[in-house]
């Protein structure tokens, strides 16, 4: 009978101890959010302080600061106000599992210790068989923080002078010399691969962002197309390269075209290129995202009326406002209160008399299933007014130039390709051909 109590008081405090053993979760602890067709990679980072973070790693969001109003070794409630996120779970040995609740929505979440491994097999990785080197280009009231990628082989190369660079031109926004989003490289894709063709570029960080200096208070279109084209003149004083070319994505895409309109660039690539004017584009965009919401067609008709009538600085009246949601009414007040410098430039500016102007060789590229400039209606406007041009609508691709399900923008971050292969060899093959 003594044994059996020895035995039994051993096994209590065994369970005590293993009990005391088990900590409340620390460190990052991810899990796959399933919501309808699109699964999401998130991360909770849980601190030694008591604090959490969310991260987003498929949308670019890292660090939402979030509440933890239970952290405990068998359970955890984690609140993300920001959001209107609450997430509840049970702690077992190697998961948290729960329900993830945001807005009227709820889903079942499991997470796992560790970080979620995003692979991005294009990204370049060192050894590289070619040589950089970081510069500096004055642009106006900015300095352009740059590298300059040589091709494999430059200083041993015959004609090293003759070979062609092309100076890339990122989208809108502000985005480094790798326009990179979403862990996504893309200039950095590129450049490389050309680098392996005999190819040099040169990519710079957008002014006022990453390395670069200078103000985007009042920044326009025209504005980047002046930093572009310094970039271009910054690469021809070397009088290292032969023809020096834009290659620009999205709004670089107009950019090219402006420079080409110029005169001061021997080659314009648009890549997802607008050819349409601004405004156009934003009411595209709009009307997708809006239907994509569930809203109705009605509602999508007044906001685009109402978000046209803001961007060509008319008056915004109750009238327009009225049949809208309150969150959509704000949203316009919101814009017609704001300066708002480059979205209305880039609203009202008609890139189609830049595009007629050019008279150097065009490739333009543009993928079928781009929900953010629309290659049907962009190229045909290229086709249109440069028939001599070489224009390109790529089958499957987004507006990343991914091989794509839906092309809509919450894909990006899922997908691990960076750049279609055949984009990248579509490029290379047309400049190596330029005579």
């Amino acid at each position: 009978m003594q044994s059996k109590r020895i035995a039994l008081t051993l096994a209590i405090v065994l369970m005590a101890l293993a009990a005391m053993a088990q900590q409340a979760p620390a460190g990052p602890w991810h899990g796959k959010l399933s919501v309808g067709l699109q699964k999401l990679n998130l991360v909770f980072n849980f601190n030694a302080d008591g604090t959490c973070t969310l991260d987003s790693p498929d949308q670019g969001a890292i660090g939402i600061a979030a509440n933890t109003e239970v952290l405990r070794p068998d359970s955890v409630v984690v609140t993300v106000p920001s959001l209107g996120v609450r997430f509840a779970g049970s702690v077992a040995a190697s998961t948290i599992s729960g329900k993830f609740k945001q807005g009227a929505y709820t889903f079942h979440l499991t997470l796992r210790p560790g970080r979620v491994d995003v692979r991005r097999p294009q990204t370049p990785r060192p050894p590289f068989p070619y040589t950089t080197e970081d510069v500096r280009i004055p642009a106006g009231d900015a300095v352009l923080s740059a590298t300059i990628t040589y091709p494999e082989g430059y200083d041993s190369l015959r004609a090293a002078a003759a070979v062609p660079l092309v100076v890339l031109v990122s989208g809108s926004g502000l985005q480094n010399r790798d326009e990179e989003i979403l862990q996504h490289k893309p200039f950095a894709v590129i450049a490389d691969y050309l680098a392996r063709r005999g190819i040099a570029t040169l990519r710079y960080d957008d002014r006022g962002f990453g390395m670069s200096t200078g103000s985007n208070d009042t920044a326009t279109t025209l504005t980047y197309a002046d930093d572009a084209a310094a970039a271009v003149a910054f690469a021809r004083g070397l009088g290292r390269f032969g023809r020096v070319g834009v290659l620009g994505h999205s709004e670089g895409g107009t950019i090219g075209f402006i420079l080409g309109q110029r005169r001061v660039v021997d080659f314009v690539v648009s890549m997802a290129g607008a050819a349409e004017r601004g405004l156009d584009i934003l009411l595209r965009q709009n009307r997708r995202a809006l239907a994509q919401a569930g809203m109705s067609e009605e509602v999508a008709d007044a906001y685009c009326h109402a978000l046209e009538a803001v961007l060509e600085s008319r008056e915004l009246t109750d009238a327009m406002l009225t049949p809208l949601p309150a969150g959509l009414a704000d949203n316009l007040r919101g814009i017609a209160a704001s300066p708002a410098v480059w979205l209305r430039y880039f609203a009202v500016y008609d890139p189609s008399a830049a595009i007629a102007a050019t008279v150097c060789p065009v490739l333009a590229l543009n993928g079928s299933r781009d929900t953010q400039v629309d290659a049907a209606a962009n190229l045909g406007i290229i086709r249109n007014l440069l028939p001599g041009a070489d224009v390109r609508e790529m089958p499957g691709l987004n507006h990343l130039m991914q091989h794509c399900a839906r092309g809509t923008v919450d894909e990006y971050g899922s997908i691990e390709e960076t750049v279609a292969p055949e984009v990248l060899s579509a490029i290379a093959w047309w400049i190596e051909k330029l005579e």
